[in-house]
């Protein structure tokens, strides 16, 4: 069987309000076809604690290896039966690719994908708007950990949600031990998606992890969870003595695995954040510095929605600039909502909101163990900053021993650093008045 997706499909993807905005006669052929057909059906639910959803997957008979990675992915229910908030309708078969988003009527219809990631995001996506709409706790395309730390002679806990689009370095931070030793440490909870209370907690939404494995070579806290006899591994090249190759990615660079989560050291069978106290937002813009502290409520609402990185063009092979309001995907309309909530919930919960540049300033390289050793300096308090007059934001000039001069932006793009800024704040406005015109208000905060 020729696998026929090897990643989401957002060009294919549509929200769909009325029968209307459906390619004509897709639905009326679907009834009359995929409803006479054999299906895996698996109730689960997203989260597991007070804010859960109850979900059904249908998948074509001939594909169960997804409706495997659906029933380990999410938890089970406490009670058997009872209307599912949303239902997913998965055809990987079907000639003609389409994900059809009924968000109305809590429904997903996935045809011509056999790619996982549809199927997990199709409940997700859903649910994260939900939350948002309906109990004013946003959905966040973010990692969560617990950080307990010495600060001031004592023991400190810190909550961290990591934000990031693919290939900032999100799970590579949130699997970080940093090397801590009892009764300091960092426990894993989420790597994808976490539901934001109005109390400060992050809940979690799903137990085991669906990470890229081009990573894996590198984050030995992953290898267990990939290797594990229960873990699916999907766009993986398998060499002929039946060991995966996670360096080859002669498949595509976008190989994955449904991976064991109670096989990864970093974690525990706990999935919520009890108390959320810092954001950290992963880019890869040159004119940031390595690392940075946003200043006020108002900044941090702009910059998550700015949802600023680089990343490389399919068409070209060159890094490009890309904007995704909350570093997020598959936030629905009214987008703005999010931007507000975010605003909201910093401000009244007293959020550290940082910027962290993992890729370059520049031309220097910020190294990994560099992002990793700042990251741990910011949750301790161990940082030392200056105001940068121009990013209008304080940058980390000092920290746990790495002198950060050499890689501040202003050094190196030398007199040309006020020109290069002033050029990226008027993409940054632009980009907010003309797609988030609701909250324009923030462009005076870029």
């Amino acid at each position: 069987m020729s696998r026929r997706a090897r990643a989401r499909l957002p060009g294919r993807t549509r929200v769909v309000e009325s029968r209307e905005q459906v390619p004509e006669g897709l639905v009326e052929e679907v009834e009359a076809k995929l409803l006479k057909g054999r299906f895996y059906a698996v109730e689960r639910c997203v989260g597991a604690g007070s804010i859960r959803f109850r979900v059904l997957a249908l998948v074509e008979a001939d594909y169960p290896h997804l409706a495997l990675m659906a029933h380990l992915n999410f938890f089970p229910c406490e009670r058997e039966g009872g209307e599912p908030d949303f239902v997913t309708l998965d055809s990987p078969g079907w000639r003609d690719q389409w994900i059809l988003v009924d968000r109305r009527g809590g429904s997903t219809l996935i045809l011509g994908s056999d790619y996982y990631g549809e199927l997990k995001m199709s409940f997700l996506r859903l649910a994260m708007n939900e939350a948002r709409d309906r109990l004013y706790s946003p959905g966040l395309h973010a990692g969560s950990k617990l950080y307990r730390v010495r600060v001031n002679g004592g023991l400190r806990d810190v909550g961290v949600l990591v934000f990031g689009l693919s290939g900032t370095g999100k799970t590579t931070l949130t699997l970080e031990s940093h090397g801590l030793k009892q009764p300091e440490g960092a426990v894993l909870r989420q790597d994808d998606i976490v539901i934001l209370t109005p109390d400060g907690r992050a809940h979690g939404t799903e137990y085991n992890l669906y990470p890229k494995t081009d990573s894996v070579p590198e984050l030995p806290a992953l290898q267990p969870a990939v290797l594990h006899p229960d873990a699916v591994l999907e766009n993986v090249v398998v060499r002929g003595d039946g060991t995966p190759d996670f360096s080859d990615l002669s498949i595509t660079p976008n190989a994955r695995a449904l991976a064991i989560r109670e096989a990864i050291p970093l974690a525990d069978a706990r999935v919520d954040l009890d108390r959320v106290e810092a954001l950290f937002f992963l880019t890869r813009r040159p004119e940031m510095p390595p690392l940075a502290r946003l200043t006020s409520p108002e900044q941090a609402a702009a910059y998550f929605m700015l949802g600023e990185s680089f990343r490389t063009s399919a068409e070209s092979g060159r890094p490009e600039p890309v904007r995704v309001p909350g570093f997020d995907p598959f936030m629905l309309e009214p987008k703005w909502r999010s931007g507000l909530l975010i605003l909201d919930f910093v401000e009244r919960l007293g959020l550290d909101v940082y910027v962290m540049n993992t890729g370059y300033v520049k031309d220097a390289k910020v190294r990994p163990e560099v992002s990793k050793r700042l990251m741990l300096a910011a949750v301790k308090g161990e940082v030392e900053w200056r105001r940068d007059p121009h990013l209008g934001v304080e940058v980390a000039v000092h920290a746990s021993g790495v002198n950060l001069e050499e890689l501040l932006p202003q050094n190196r793009y030398g007199p040309s650093y006020p020109r290069v800024v002033e050029e990226l704040r008027r993409e940054r406005i632009e980009f907010l008045e003309k797609r988030l015109p609701r909250l324009k208000f923030l462009a005076s905060y870029v």
